[in-house]
């Protein structure tokens, strides 16, 4: 999602670049053209009147299209496992990318997904995730990271609240 408006840093920095233009103009034609101040009093309100414009189109902009934000429970699951495998530096790119294109290893993702939402059953558990695959293998080495995440995460009766979407 684009997020339209932008830091208040932003906003304050045009409103005192607008101002000092705006100052340097009053004083040219106040010099140069002998213009009363009383004349230019509404070209004070510009800078005002543009960021205030300008943050309410980014606020509406903002609201409008990002009103559906949806928060992917799977991708921070999946992130929070990744993380702590980078973190333990035990795989290099190419086994990451290995364990991406495998099919398998992917199924026992989503099967350790819905565990970790829905808490273990007959048809998904632990036990089941533990035996999928050989010990020699890096899938296997990949799928005790998901286990010990799962082990830290789900509650002693099977679920989690904060597990629920």
């Amino acid at each position: 999602m684009k997020k339209f408006r932008k830091p208040l840093k932003f906003y304050l920095t045009l409103f005192i670049l607008s101002s000092i233009f705006i100052f340097a103009y009053t004083i040219y034609r106040v010099v140069f053209d002998q213009t009363p101040i009383s004349e230019l009093y509404t070209t004070w309100f510009l800078p005002i009147f543009f960021i205030g414009i300008y943050y309410g189109s980014d606020f509406i902009l903002d609201k409008i299209f990002n009103r559906k934000k949806k928060i992917n429970y799977e991708g921070k699951f999946l992130d929070a496992i990744g993380e702590r495998m980078r973190k333990d530096k035990a795989f290099s790119i190419e086994d990451f990318r290995r364990l991406q294109i495998n099919p398998k290893f992917q199924e026992s993702l989503k099967i350790a997904y819905i565990i970790y939402q829905e808490g273990e059953n007959e048809t998904f558990n632990i036990e089941k995730l533990k035996r999928k695959f050989s010990k020699d293998k890096l899938e296997y080495r990949a799928m005790i990271y998901v286990i010990d995440y799962l082990e830290e995460n789900i509650d002693r009766n099977g679920k989690k609240d904060s597990n629920k979407v």
